[in-house]
């Protein structure tokens, strides 16, 4: 599958992600940037892309899972959706060779497959940006 045209799909479906981060999670996952590489599982039917699963490994077993989904995207997939996402995620399973981590929001429209599949909520992530305002409010 041509890096490019795996990156357009992602690009027009993943709205809330910017090129650059696709693109780097693309490269992370064939290590085509120094990484622990990962894989791509994409479902294709003739020429369409349908959908892609794109996990980066983390290096990072002894604490965290082995891989983490960074993207789990489908296209639009009328009236059968939810059958394409299994298979995705099915053929994704089989190739990990560890746990596996997934980002998800709550009320997410595929979180009920998600934990039908044997996925959990575990965590609450918490995150801070390098140059909160509010950094300088609670120093000191």
């Amino acid at each position: 599958m041509e890096k490019n045209r795996l990156a357009r799909f992602l690009i027009a479906h993943e709205p809330n992600s910017s090129r650059e981060s696709i693109l780097e999670a693309l490269d992370y996952a064939v290590k085509g940037k120094p990484s622990f590489g990962g894989f791509i599982t994409v479902a294709i039917d003739g020429s369409d892309i349908l959908g892609a699963v794109v996990a980066n490994c983390t290096g990072m077993e002894a604490y965290n899972p082995k891989y983490l989904f960074v993207f789990v995207t489908l296209g639009r997939a009328e009236g059968h959706a939810d059958g394409l996402l299994q298979n995705l995620l099915e053929r994704a399973l089989q190739h990990a060779d560890g746990d596996i981590a997934m980002h998800v929001k709550p009320g997410h429209p595929a979180l009920s497959i998600f934990q039908q599949m044997g996925f959990e909520a575990e965590y609450l992530e918490l995150r801070h940006a390098h140059n909160s305002p509010n950094l300088s409010k609670n120093a000191g």
